[in-house]
């Protein structure tokens, strides 16, 4: 952060002189182009973005574990919720839709039930993450996607939302597997 305030300052001072300069001309400066003020600002937007990058450290190990372990209950609160809303709201619909034909509603009444394995397998990964338990979050998540994809109906609703929880799904795997210790 040090390194950040002194490349700042100098940066800031800097500025003051040339506009101290510009100011201290006999005529007065003509405005400047619009080209000419949209390449200062880039480059200075440049300047700050490589200040930004070049000035943070990696969290401590801690921090990074405590800041994972949040970031993944909050994907798999979300994921939760999005199929407990969909299994309602689409599914519902759906199933309540007197022109749906009985095999069809059949299929469907499947889908509730592969959505709440789904449901109760993320909660049960939920709760191994937070126990530091990864792998049983890794095969909890497992789960939770195929039981998505048992149900991918040829709806372009059911398709969309699949591919979102597989997306979901497949991100916390990836997230959980690296705090997985090769050794188990």
């Amino acid at each position: 952060m040090a390194v950040f305030n002194t490349r700042l300052a100098a940066l800031l001072i800097s500025l003051s002189v040339v506009l101290s300069a510009a100011s201290a001309t006999a005529d007065p400066p003509s405005p400047p182009t619009l080209d000419e003020v949209s390449s200062y600002l880039s480059g200075l937007k440049e300047h700050f973005r490589f200040l930004q990058e070049s000035s943070l450290a990696p969290p401590p190990e801690e921090h990074a574990a405590k800041d994972m372990t949040h970031y993944l209950t909050e994907h798999m609160s979300a994921a939760v919720k999005m199929v407990e809303d969909f299994s309602s709201t689409t599914l519902g619909k759906r199933l309540n839709d007197s022109s749906t034909d009985e095999y069809t509603k059949k299929t469907l009444l499947a889908c509730e039930e592969m959505y709440k394995n789904a449901v109760q397998a993320m909660n049960n990964g939920m709760n191994s993450v937070s126990t530091g338990d990864f792998v049983q979050a890794r095969a909890e998540t497992h789960t939770f996607i195929n039981n998505i994809n048992a149900c991918d109906d040829s709806s372009m609703e059911f398709q969309t939302f699949a591919e979102w929880a597989r997306e979901v799904g497949g991100d916390c795997l990836a997230k959980i597997v690296e705090h997985i210790d090769p050794e188990e």
